[in-house]
Order: C-alpha cells, then sequence, then structure tokens
C-alpha cells in the first residue's frame, strides 16, 4: 500500500513546527491518518489534543462556489479576532479575504489535499499586536478523496515563544 502524499507532506511540516501543541496536533492527525486516503472528521476526537481546542478552527467546505463555513472556532482564535465567526463564510466574516493567503491556502488544500503550514506574519488584522502566527490547515475527506473539511491551528506567538523550540 502507498501512503497518501498527504502523509509525507505532514511529516515535513512536523519536522519544521516550532511549537509543541502544533506538533501534538499533527502527531495525532498521523495517527488517525489511513495512509492510502485522507481520514475524514469522524476520526478526529478533539479530547485526544485538549492542549490545542483553544486554537483550532474547523471550516466546512462547499463547491459551486468555493466557499468556507466555519464549524467551530476556538477560544484563542475568538480572543484574536474580537468576534466569533461560526456558522458564518468566512468571505462574509473577513472582508476582502479572498485576497489572502487564508483563503488561497484553503484553496489550495481543497485542490490537493495537502495540508498547509505557516510560520511568519498574519494575513488578517487581529485585535493584538502578536509577534509571528504559527497555522497548519489539514485536510478532512468523508469519502477519503474530496476534501469537505479542514481543521486548522492557529497560535498566536509572542517573540519569546517564537524563539523556543
Amino acid at each position: 500500500m502507498t501512503d497518501h502524499p498527504s502523509v509525507a507532506r505532514a511529516n515535513g511540516i512536523l519536522e519544521i513546527a516550532r511549537a509543541a501543541e502544533m506538533r501534538a496536533l499533527l502527531r495525532y492527525w498521523l495517527s488517525v491518518h489511513p495512509r492510502d486516503a485522507l481520514p475524514g472528521r469522524r476520526d478526529f476526537d478533539p479530547a485526544a489534543v485538549p492542549g490545542a481546542l483553544a486554537n483550532l478552527v474547523l471550516t466546512e467546505v462547499e463547491r459551486d462556489p468555493l466557499r468556507f463555513r466555519v464549524r467551530l472556532m476556538g477560544t484563542a482564535v475568538v480572543r484574536a479576532f474580537g468576534k466569533d465567526f461560526t456558522g458564518r463564510y468566512l468571505d462574509e466574516a473577513l472582508p476582502g479575504v479572498v485576497d489572502t493567503v487564508i483563503h488561497t491556502d484553503r484553496v489550495a488544500v481543497v485542490e490537493t489535499g495537502l495540508p498547509s503550514y505557516r510560520h511568519g506574519a498574519t494575513a488578517m488584522p487581529i485585535k493584538f499586536d502578536f509577534a509571528p502566527i504559527e497555522r497548519v490547515y489539514l485536510p478532512l475527506a468523508t469519502d477519503g478523496a474530496t476534501v469537505d473539511m479542514i481543521l486548522a491551528m492557529t497560535l498566536y506567538l509572542t517573540r519569546s515563544a517564537d524563539r523556543r523550540r
């Protein structure tokens, strides 16, 4: 059996991820990964990664047109934006988001079925003046192939936390 390409991508991200919480989420996602297909939402148990919950965002993928609806938004993400987008489409909650990496990276995850990682300045104005963010988008697919959910973790780092490894 050949591993799905998302396994290699996630392992590569695991090697460069800075935060312990990010690495824990990646390890868990890989542990529930069926290897030859993508894991589905049903495979993900939030209780298995309690340290990640405040920083998670789960978005549902809708097609024709391609849009992203927020299904779950962790408290740290709500605090950073100053509002909760749960139940809303990203393009309605964040005007101009389609021109940012928040949107384009999600589109790439949908089109390729591969995780996406970013470390650096945030693409959207947030409530607090944080140092860099660390973010991962992990694809989920009910049928193992068609991405229908994206599990995201965003960590808002302080300058001292960004230096730790």
